[in-house]
């Protein structure tokens, strides 16, 4: 599967997370696209710099199967929310299935134990998650069901 993994580049610890876990994506068989990375393939040191180039990151929100999109913050990334609106555009008029998970991890957002789960989200970028897809407490759950549903 051909998935774009995208959040919050900002800082270099955002980016070794995305990295990270770009790089699990990749051990499991999926093609990763990480828009600080620049491509499909990680360079030499993925979370060193932030290698954004619209263009790419558009061709491969054209050509993945799977948005996975990290809410993170008071309001979803800027970038993360472009993106997000370019995915469900391509899903909605397209002629293949997509699908869009969403990872908010948040507290502050989502409360402790995920108690206010995605309520607080923007219910704009929340319905356009939510009609391809659905927006998970962290990896391990989003890569869980994934994994449930064969991908």
């Amino acid at each position: 599967m051909r998935i774009v993994f995208t959040g919050i580049a900002a800082t270099p610890y955002a980016r070794e997370y995305l990295s990270n876990a770009a790089a699990t994506l990749r051990k499991r068989g999926h093609e990763v696209f990480v828009p600080h990375e620049g491509g499909w393939e990680p360079p030499a040191e993925p979370a060193a710099a932030n290698r954004f180039d619209f263009q790419a990151t558009y061709e491969a929100l054209q050509e993945a199967d799977l948005l996975l999109a990290i809410l993170d913050g008071y309001t979803v990334d800027d970038a993360v929310a472009a993106q997000i609106a370019i995915f469900y555009t391509l899903a909605r008029e397209g002629d293949r299935p997509r699908r869009i998970a969403g990872l908010l991890h948040d507290t502050r957002v989502a409360g402790w134990s995920w108690s206010g789960g995605d309520r607080a989200l923007n219910p704009q970028i929340r319905q356009c998650i939510r009609e391809f897809g659905a927006i998970y407490p962290n990896f391990q759950a989003a890569l869980g069901a994934l994994e449930a549903v064969g991908v």
